[in-house]
Order: structure tokens, then C-alpha cells, then sequence
């Protein structure tokens, strides 16, 4: 069980905290071009259809639908490709009409041969934003995505957001990982931005590990000061362009990748920073970590 060796509330009214009217609305323009969604008919392609569908209703976006059609399973014969490709015309027509019966305004669909985690993160763009099912584990096991989702991550130009085959109701809030680090401040604005449009609470979460029982008293409040500025620091960023939200942090004795889980098991969503490994998948081992034990929804932000 973690530590939890600072905890503080900041914008809320009723604590005499700073709260102010919402300035002209950075979190109410989307900051993708247009959202990307991996569809093959599955229950976690369902549940990423579902975010991506009330997402680009709220802001207006267009959503891109793309169906994989396995081209490794051409083995299989001339039949089986063709009956593959009539199913996956048939689950775009059905997820079109989903979309476009929730309002959502520009709606457009794409069948694709080839590998699903090569192919989606082929379509989305740097400024896009790619969402995708998972299953529980953090592998994407439905008909069409045969890899796991560390790979389309590790792939992609743009934010991904993972959507595991959980059930949402009775979720509260948006987690975001803080380390003072450019990718975490990306993700923190990211993070702000989902809070302030779903009026959820931000949970900032700085995590570090334990100290060492050999480690001199004070070395270790020098690094519980230095946590504890890195909390304020990335409190007031968040605050100065987003006055309104409603804002909790914490710092925690833990590593990273557990601390974010446990933070987020009851979250709305879990944001963090994609950051870099020099070994393949080419991705933080936090975001490896993080993305084979999902408790909630994961934005990972370039």
C-alpha cells in the first residue's frame, strides 16, 4: 500500500481555495484535428467508439472509423478474405450510423488490409487523436487487433487513448502522472482540459520512490521539498489557464506505475506522458507498465 506523504485541495469554493469564473474557454476547443477509432465490432471497440462519439459530439470533431482487415489471415483463401471484408463494411456502415445518430457532424470510414497496430497508427496524425479497445489486461484482442497495446502506442505520431473493456458508471475523476518533465507538463494541460470539459475533479499525482532506510534524514526531506515543489508548480500551471477546476494532489512513496493505478482504479481517465525507452516498444517502462494492468481509460500524450 503506498505512502501518501502529501495530500492538498486547491479551487475549491467551499474550502476558501483559489476559484475563479472560467476564462474563454481553452478546454472547450478540442485540441486534436479530428479523433481516429479503431472499430471491429467487439465489446472494447464498442466502449472506444462509445468515448470517441461523445467526445466529437460535445466539440464538433470529425471522426475517422477504420476497420483492419487482417491480411495475414490471406492463407485462409480467396472466401475468407472476401467474407472478412464484407464484415468489416458491415461493422463501419453500423458504427457510421451510431455516430452520426449521436450528432457527431463529420463522420468518415475506412477499410484497411494489413496489420491493425501498423494500420491505425499509420491513420492517425501528429495533432490527431487515436482511441482504441483493450481488453482488461491491456492486450487488444478483438476480431481485428491481434497486437498488443503497447505496440500501437509505441507506433504512434499522435495522443492515444486506451480504452479498457471495464464498466464506467459511478467513475470520478481525471488522474494525471506529474513529474516536471516537458511530457508530463503535456500531459497535465491534456489532463486539465478532460477535467474541466467532463467537470470532474483533477487528481495530480507525483510519485517517487521510497526512501532508503540508509538514506540521512536530510537528503530525505530534500527530496520530499523537491516533490512538493514539483506539486505546486504543476498546481499553479494548470490553474492559471483553466481557473476553475477542481483540483487535488498528492505525493506518494511508491513507484510510478503503481501509484498511477492505484490512484486510478475508480477514474474517469488516467492521463500520462508517453516518454521514451532506447529498447523497443520504445516507450516508457511506466506506459509499458501502466498499459498491461488498465483499471480505467489511459490518454498517453506525446
Amino acid at each position: 500500500m503506498p505512502n501518501t506523504i502529501h495530500d492538498s485541495q486547491v479551487g475549491l469554493s467551499e474550502r476558501g481555495a483559489l476559484k475563479a469564473p472560467a476564462s474563454d474557454a481553452i478546454w472547450r476547443v478540442s485540441p486534436y484535428d479530428r479523433l481516429v477509432v479503431g472499430v471491429d465490432g467487439s465489446g472494447p471497440s464498442s466502449g472506444a467508439l462509445a468515448w470517441a462519439i461523445t467526445y466529437a459530439a460535445d466539440h464538433g470533431s470529425e471522426l475517422l472509423l477504420v476497420h483492419v482487415v487482417d491480411d495475414t489471415w490471406g492463407v485462409a483463401g480467396a472466401d475468407y478474405m472476401a467474407d472478412a471484408q464484407r464484415r468489416g463494411i458491415h461493422v463501419l456502415d453500423a458504427s457510421r450510423r451510431r455516430a452520426v445518430d449521436a450528432g457527431v457532424p463529420h463522420v468518415q470510414t475506412e477499410l484497411v488490409h494489413g496489420r491493425a497496430p501498423s494500420v491505425l497508427s499509420g491513420a492517425a496524425r501528429p495533432h490527431d487523436l487515436l482511441v482504441v479497445g483493450s481488453h482488461r489486461t491491456g492486450f487488444l484482442r478483438g476480431r481485428s487487433f491481434g497486437a498488443a497495446s503497447v505496440y500501437v502506442v509505441a507506433a504512434a505520431r499522435s495522443a492515444v487513448l486506451v480504452v479498457p473493456n471495464l464498466p464506467y458508471e459511478g467513475r470520478q475523476g481525471v488522474v494525471v502522472g506529474i513529474s516536471g518533465s516537458p511530457t508530463s507538463d503535456a500531459a497535465l494541460m491534456q489532463a486539465a482540459r478532460e477535467a474541466a470539459r467532463t467537470d470532474q475533479q483533477l487528481v495530480l499525482i507525483h510519485a517517487r520512490p521510497p526512501v532508503p532506510h540508509e538514506e540521512s534524514s536530510s537528503n530525505g526531506e530534500y527530496r520530499a521539498s523537491a516533490a512538493r515543489d514539483v506539486v505546486a508548480r504543476a498546481s499553479a500551471h494548470a490553474l492559471i489557464d483553466i481557473p476553475h477546476l477542481d483540483l487535488s494532489s498528492r505525493v506518494v512513496a511508491d513507484n510510478v506505475a503503481p501509484a498511477l493505478l492505484s490512484a486510478s482504479i475508480d477514474a474517469a481517465m488516467l492521463v500520462i506522458g508517453r516518454g521514451q525507452s532506447e529498447a523497443p516498444p520504445n516507450i516508457s517502462t511506466v506506459v509499458h507498465d501502466v498499459l498491461m494492468n488498465l483499471n480505467a481509460p489511459v490518454l498517453i500524450v506525446p
